[in-house]
């Protein structure tokens, strides 16, 4: 998951800032959570206060503290966290030269823009594995995709199975309303109660589905056809 904070007190431009960084997102495998702060006074706030961001975009011209100051007492307070500026001036480049800033977004910003902005991110800190994640009401729940074994429907919920864990995690959802949020080009549903990745699959005959945790399955009799169809398909994507 990657926690961008946006600082802007213009609130047009905010609200189309954020639109079109979750666009930009949209080609990466894993979520972004956008905060936005009115000032800068309020992000630093929320820093002091134990919020975490990976990313922070600065509006240079701020009320109040400007995105310069800003900048310079939140990497001091979280010297992990990278900064990008947006401005309609060039005239504060040597200052975000002198941050490391990942990059200097004239106004107005584009969607092009902010993909460059993430590519350039992303090849400083190395893309985060991608995870599964599953939303409630309550939470939103993620786990590494690559140690999902298989999600199996249990008392009015799901239990997901994880490599390396002895015990499953509970996630208090329908399978149905799990299966909604899957990626069906990854998960296979190979029986009533019972999901895998297609990654997790060892081998399937006609009738079984043999896993990397060792078990096995046996394949829906109305829905097999339609199951060896989409895992031929798995297969023949992965090559």
């Amino acid at each position: 998951m990657l926690r961008i904070a946006v600082c802007e007190d213009l609130v047009q431009d905010a609200e189309r800032m954020e639109r079109l960084l979750r666009h930009a997102m949209e080609s990466y495998p894993f979520p972004a959570v956008i905060q936005i702060f009115s000032c800068g006074e309020d992000f630093l706030a929320a820093l002091e206060s134990g919020e975490k961001f990976d990313l922070c975009l600065l509006d240079v011209f701020l009320g109040g503290i400007d995105g310069v100051q800003a900048a310079r007492r939140a990497t001091a307070l979280r010297p992990d966290l990278l900064v990008s500026f947006i401005t309609t001036s060039r005239d504060f480049a040597a200052e975000a030269f002198d941050l490391d800033a990942v990059y200097y977004l004239i106004k107005p910003v584009t969607e092009e823009n902010l993909s460059t902005l993430l590519q350039r991110y992303f090849r400083r800190r190395g893309k985060p594995s991608p995870t599964l994640n599953i939303q409630t009401s309550a939470r939103l729940y993620a786990f590494p995709l690559r140690q999902v074994l298989k999600i199996q429907s249990s008392n009015k919920g799901v239990e997901i199975y994880l490599q390396g864990q002895l015990e499953p995690q509970r996630i208090p959802l329908p399978l149905v309303r799990v299966e909604e949020q899957l990626d069906p080009n990854l998960f296979l549903k190979i029986s009533r109660g019972l999901i895998v990745p297609m990654n997790a699959i060892v081998r399937m005959d006609k009738e079984t589905c043999f896993l990397k945790d060792g078990t096995s399955a046996l394949l829906s009799r109305r829905e097999r056809k339609e199951i060896h169809r989409r895992y031929n398909d798995f297969l023949f994507r992965s090559l």
